[in-house]
């Protein structure tokens, strides 16, 4: 009987200590990371993009992928981050390109396959405080 009083009590201390020690909010480490938002955007040959609109916040880290739905080459550039995905054959997707913005603002994407972005091939992303 001493041996299971003893086992019930260890037991209860071990998942009380347990319990507490989730109490903290976390590492460090998980406080700091910033959570990852990844947007596939379609490039069709109407010379949209889809979606046309992206948000994101600052510090956040932004992974993009191209997905090519027609058979033109297209691109996707957003300068103020260094993307630069394509060109991309019809039917293909890009590999990721993985950034995070520092500043608030809008910023337009495109496409740089000549007369492309003169055709209307844009978007923009919205990024938040």
């Amino acid at each position: 009987m001493k041996n299971k009083l003893y086992l019930s009590l260890s037991t209860l201390t071990l998942g009380a200590a347990l319990a507490l020690s989730g109490c903290n909010g976390g590492s460090p480490a998980a406080l700091t990371e910033s959570p990852a938002q990844t947007f596939t955007v379609g490039a069709l040959d109407t010379f949209k993009f889809d979606p046309p609109a992206l948000t994101a916040q600052v510090g956040e880290e932004v992974t993009v992928i191209l997905d090519n739905k027609g058979v033109l080459d297209h691109n996707f550039v957003i300068e103020e981050f260094n993307v630069h995905l394509g060109p991309i054959t019809g039917g293909s997707k890009s590999a990721p390109s993985i950034f995070m913005p520092t500043t608030a603002g809008a910023y337009v994407y495109y496409c740089d396959v000549p007369g492309h972005r003169e055709a209307g091939m844009t978007g923009t992303l919205t990024v938040n405080p």
